[in-house]
């Protein structure tokens, strides 16, 4: 119980409402000017079909991990399996990430689409969005997805919250370091 209490911020996640949306995309000049270039519509492509892939599969983020490693960089990819991990065995308790962090959402609103590529160096920036039918479209993203190069190949690098400045790996540590808090409390 004491662990759920730790781990209750920074687990729990809500899609932030239009507003902080719209405010956080105006706000994030870390997105760059929009991305035309060669690289940058393969990343678009390689995004494209890994989303297509992921709805597919019924939008299940442990069977991707499990799937398709090798679409996510290694240090990512090493601290996804260690939060899977610290959750499978505290199967009562939520230890771990709670909503899915490739779409951002605990509510998927498929289908999921590119809506544009910016740069930062050589990280491309894809701007990704659900499409509800019963919801308001919504201003901005769900997630925008970094992506790099790895041995020649496209692989995600992190996955930012579209509405804040939040990514999966600020929250993979966040999770990590109130694990290691509770553990020590007891």
């Amino acid at each position: 119980m004491v662990l759920v209490a730790a781990l209750g911020t920074a687990a729990c996640h809500r899609a932030p409402g239009p507003d902080a949306r719209k405010a956080s995309a105006a706000a994030d000049s870390t997105l760059g000017a929009p991305a035309a270039d060669t690289a940058a519509a393969s990343a678009t492509r390689f995004a494209q079909a890994f989303y297509d892939w992921y709805r597919a599969r019924g939008d299940e983020f442990e069977g991707a991990v499990r799937d398709s490693p090798a679409a996510f960089e290694p240090s990512l990819l090493q601290a996804i399996k260690a939060d899977l991990e610290a959750q499978a065995r505290s199967p009562d308790e939520v230890v771990g990430l709670d909503w899915d962090p490739i779409l951002n959402t605990q509510d998927p609103c498929d289908p999921y689409r590119v809506q544009g590529t910016t740069r930062r160096g050589d990280t491309v920036l894809v701007s990704v969005q659900g499409t509800c039918a019963d919801r308001e479209p919504q201003v901005g993203p769900d997630v925008i997805a970094e992506i790099g190069r790895d041995g020649g190949r496209w692989v995600f690098l992190d996955f930012r919250h579209g509405g804040d400045a939040g990514s999966l790996r600020q929250d993979l540590l966040r999770l990590q370091e109130g694990r290691a808090g509770a553990a020590h409390g007891r």
